[in-house]
C-alpha cells in the first residue's frame, strides 16, 4: 500500500511525533491538524484532495480511506509498523523541514543562526527554520537504528 504512494502522507492528529520522525527521514507527511483537518471527514477530504496515502490510528478512518493503520502508541513501535509496509526511514541529508514539512535547501554556514562549527546547513524553503546535522541528529539516527 505504502509503495503506491508517489505523492506523500497524511497523518493524521493522534501521530505527531510519527510526523516529525518522518519528516527527519525525508518522507513528505502533511500532519492533518496543520491543514485544520480534525475530524475523520477533513481528513478524509484531505487524504483524497492530495492524493496522500493517509498513516492513523484510527481503524475505521484507515478502511475507509485505505490507508495504513498503525496500532501502536509508542513512536518506536509505530515506526517498526510503517517499515512493514515498505516505508523507509533513512537520514542521508536533511530534505524535509520537521515543522512545516517544506523542502529544505543547503544554505551558507555563515548565518547568525548556524553553530560555528558546522560545515553544512539547510534552510526550509516555506518557513525559513535552519537545520545541521548535530547531536539530535545523531539520536535519532541511533533511535532508527535500534528499530
Amino acid at each position: 500500500m505504502a509503495d503506491d504512494c508517489t505523492e506523500g502522507f497524511v497523518t493524521d492528529a493522534m501521530l505527531g511525533k510519527l510526523t516529525t520522525y518522518m519528516r527527519m527521514a525525508g518522507l513528505d507527511a502533511v500532519y492533518a491538524p496543520d491543514e485544520g483537518a480534525v475530524d475523520d471527514e477533513e481528513v478524509a477530504e484531505l487524504v483524497d484532495a492530495t492524493r496522500r496515502t493517509l498513516v492513523t490510528r484510527d481503524v475505521e478512518l484507515a478502511e475507509r480511506t485505505d490507508g495504513v493503520l498503525v496500532r501502536s502508541k509508542e513512536v518506536g513501535e509505530q515506526v517498526r509498523e510503517l517499515r512493514q509496509t515498505g516505508v523507509t526511514f533513512e537520514l542521508d541529508e536533511p530534505r524535509r523541514c520537521s515543522d512545516c514539512n517544506g523542502g529544505l535547501s543547503e544554505t551558507d554556514t555563515e548565518a547568525d543562526d548556524v553553530p560555528d562549527d558546522v560545515e553544512r546547513a539547510w534552510r526550509c524553503d516555506d518557513c525559513g527554520k535552519t537545520y545541521w546535522k548535530g547531536s539530535h541528529w545523531d539520536d535519532l539516527r541511533r533511535r532508527l537504528e535500534e528499530l
